[in-house]
């Protein structure tokens, strides 16, 4: 009933997206005074008022996830595809198109963007703040280069790998940040990173502390502590409404990549559980089911349980999975314990009402801000989760004091770069790991093989992205570069009856670092047909 009278108290009275800014106390502080100075819509100068027909945290993020938005916002991408040292694909998505080649001379900044669960640089609020901050300045823009890293199995990028993506995970976004400062070595580069994509930027930026060639980062919406988030997903039935929408999500990614999942044998019992469907070759063997009663079928949590904490990372010593338990993942997985090590600015945007990283998630997080001199939390009072619809037309309105972030940043690396190692003004391309030497280089093969060369457990057509009269390739790792870590290819498919006949052998260069092994890249050629031809259709365009 309150939620109800507040709801119609705001569509009278629509509220103001005023920020409440959390930070450590203390002097001088250079980042609270360059948002003081340079981020009015930060400092409630500026402030947009709510949508008066999106009254509530729920409504606003109803609309966010529902409303079609194909018709603003338009962005045009070019992709390129990358494979990883343990042979996953990501797509690396560039908005404008004339700044998508590299330049070893163009010191513009480059914002590199994380995008939220299951999502891609096709979602609305990606394209929301891309078009803003790639717009040229005279025509009212940032005049930036954005970059969107689309997560293995995202926005139709191939899954070439047993595992998909966590929150656990970051040497996802290790490697595409090696490629890009190679790609542009003189540009500034700074982190954006939304929901999921948010908590596993914050992550990032724990773990690198100083080392790491970012300039500083904004997380919009995003968990930090992923338990309690778990749990206020559960709470409640309108919650939980919630809980089961993502799990739903995050199980149709799984169900897609099926076929590639289903090339370890380790994930075999979890793919029967989350699905219901016959992997295993042994005709004789029961599907494996589910017989615990918590967590509930269907819910995220579930999903994370049966399916991430097995394929969502890599096994020791690169990385820390499987985890036993959802609770285990999430525990490991949250950027909470690692703020403190934060070294480059970072702005935390969130909203109070946001039903799904709600303001009781963040206490925690507001608690020990008193230890992490480098981070301000930005929360309103309003917003929902990735909303922040404003005026009339309901238009979404978050790009705003995020474009006023960054152009801050952008100006403090200039005056102070050089000078400091830590906060703000550091970081930026001193400490690309290209400019330290510490970078491996080697020689490695991948096949090319056809979509179809992949069986289908469900005896469906396989072919992922490709064109009416070209069928697309997808390329396979056959070096093994990382000791721990099967390769897969589709010979290993239990559906597999007779040996897949060897593809095109290219031979490619991986560049990766010494110390990080799973850390590095393989530029495919342009030439290979997957994902590529559909990044305008993805953009609304």
């Amino acid at each position: 009933m309150l939620g109800l009278m507040g709801a119609i108290r705001n569509a009278l009275l629509p509220r103001k997206f005023r920020f409440i800014l959390e930070y450590a106390e203390m002097e001088p502080n250079p980042l609270v005074d360059m948002i003081s100075r340079s981020c009015p819509s930060l400092c409630g100068l500026q402030a947009a008022t709510a949508t008066r027909w999106l009254p509530s945290g729920h409504a606003q993020t109803i609309w966010s996830s529902m409303a079609d938005f194909s018709g603003v916002d338009q962005v045009e991408y070019k992709r390129k595809l990358i494979m990883v040292p343990d042979g996953g694909i990501l797509s690396i998505d560039t908005a404008p198109v004339s700044l998508a080649d590299p330049d070893s001379d163009d010191t513009r900044p480059t914002v590199v963007i994380l995008h939220g669960l299951t999502g891609g640089s096709y979602e609305s609020y990606v394209r929301n703040c891309v078009s803003k901050l790639s717009k040229p300045k005279e025509e009212g823009g940032h005049g930036m280069r954005c970059v969107v890293v689309n997560f293995r199995g995202c926005a139709n990028t191939p899954l070439t790998s047993a595992q998909l993506y966590s929150a656990c995970k970051t040497t996802d976004f290790s490697s595409a940040l090696l490629l890009l400062t190679r790609m542009f070595p003189q540009s500034p580069m700074i982190g954006m990173g939304f929901s999921l994509g948010g908590a596993i930027l914050a992550k990032y930026m724990g773990e690198a502390g100083s080392h790491t060639p970012l300039i500083g980062a904004v997380t919009v919406g995003a968990p930090f502590e992923l338990d309690s988030t778990a749990n206020a997903l559960e709470s409640t039935y309108i919650s939980m409404a919630y809980a089961y929408a993502l799990g739903s999500n995050l199980e149709a990614l799984g169900r897609k990549h099926m076929d590639t999942l289903a090339l370890s044998p380790d994930l075999w019992d979890a793919l029967e559980m989350a699905f219901r469907i016959k992997i295993h070759p042994d005709k004789h063997r029961p599907i494996s089911k589910y017989q615990a009663r918590d967590p509930k079928p269907g819910t995220l949590r579930f999903i994370d349980h049966v399916i991430t904490c097995r394929a969502g990372g890599l096994p020791t010593p690169y990385g820390d999975f499987p985890f036993p338990s959802a609770k285990a993942y999430y525990s490991h997985s949250s950027a909470l314990h690692l703020l403190h090590k934060v070294a480059r600015p970072m702005l935390a945007l969130n909203a109070d009402d946001d039903p799904v990283v709600p303001l009781s998630t963040l206490q925690h997080m507001i608690q020990n801000l008193q230890s992490c001199p480098n981070i301000v939390l930005a929360h309103s009072r309003c917003g929902g989760h990735l909303g922040w619809f404003a005026g009339h037309a309901g238009e979404r309105w978050i790009h705003q004091p995020i474009g006023e972030f960054v152009d801050a940043l952008s100006d403090a690396f200039t005056q102070f770069a050089d000078k400091v190692s830590h906060g703000l003004g550091s970081g930026g391309p001193r400490a690309s790991p290209w400019k330290t030497g510490t970078v491996d280089k080697r020689t490695v093969q991948v096949e090319l093989l056809q979509a179809s060369a992949l069986p289908s457990i469900l005896g469906q057509d396989t072919t992922q992205g490709a064109s009416s009269d070209e069928e697309a390739m997808m390329p396979w790792l056959k070096t093994h570069v990382l000791t721990h870590v099967p390769l897969v290819h589709p010979n290993d498919s239990p559906k597999a009856t007779e040996q897949v006949p060897e593809g095109v052998i290219l031979s490619l260069t991986l560049y990766s670092e010494p110390l990080h092994p799973e850390v590095g890249f393989i530029e495919l050629p342009e030439s290979i047909t997957t994902a590529s031809s559909t990044v305008k259709q993805l953009a609304g365009l």
